[in-house]
């Protein structure tokens, strides 16, 4: 049976661990009814994860025995995703599937084409704990300070695979064998021939994700899958 999955601020290497944000201490009692006895999975969202049972409820706190550690679930090779800004909703929904499909860090960027540049942080953020949870993750993404193009290239510069997708490009094919990867995903109507020699010129990879149109939301999931998995 599948158990329910929680990301905090958890020391695993301690015996006894005690559950106290509210929220999930509501969720627990109210919404899944957990008892005495009954055992979830506690990540501290650095990598480590074990399942605990629960020996006692209190009105603030929800004690945990530890029962086993349990091996890391994410996937080894790390990308970041440099994710132009575009509409509220499909951004959200863009981060919200980047994170199941197995992102490391999500930095939103500002290009030529940018017209919405205004992020509810805190909104993503709790996107991405509950995303993380439902695709049982046990390393939280981070979700970066937004960064104007030429400054997130020069951050995604250190990564052994940097890619920037244009349709016009021609396919990806990713590398099997790098440990991390940097890839730029561009607003509506793409990134423009400026930015594309720019990017070129501080030694990036043009590529396609096929000769459709795709949406930016799409793209991203697409390019994240398949940049963390190398298909």
């Amino acid at each position: 049976m599948r158990l329910h999955r929680f990301i905090g601020d958890y020391n695993l290497t301690k015996n006894e661990v005690g559950i106290k944000n509210p929220e999930n201490i509501k969720q627990i009692k109210g919404v899944l009814r957990l008892g005495l006895g009954d055992h979830l999975i506690l990540c501290d969202g650095k990598g480590a994860q074990g399942e605990f049972s629960i020996t006692k409820i209190e009105k603030e706190e929800i004690i945990c025995r530890l029962e086993k550690i349990l091996p890391a679930s994410d996937p080894k090779k790390k990308v970041s995703l440099y994710l132009a800004i575009f509409k509220k909703e499909n951004f959200e929904l863009a981060v919200q599937k980047a994170v199941e499909c197995g992102v490391t860090n999500i930095i939103p960027i500002i290009t030529e084409r940018t017209v919405k540049t205004g992020l509810n942080f805190s909104r993503l953020e709790k996107i991405i704990l509950e995303a993380s949870e439902q695709s049982e993750r046990c390393t939280l993404p981070t979700l970066q300070k937004t960064l104007g193009f030429e400054n997130a290239l020069a951050y995604g510069y250190a990564s052994e695979e940097k890619i920037i997708f244009d349709p016009s490009s021609s396919p990806y094919s990713p590398k099997k064998d790098t440990k991390g990867a940097s890839i730029f995903v561009g607003p509506e109507g793409g990134f423009t021939e400026s930015e594309i020699a720019l990017a070129r010129g501080a030694g990036y990879n043009v590529s396609s994700l096929g000769p459709l149109i795709l949406r930016g939301e799409t793209a991203s999931i697409i390019a994240t899958y398949r940049s963390v998995w190398s298909i």
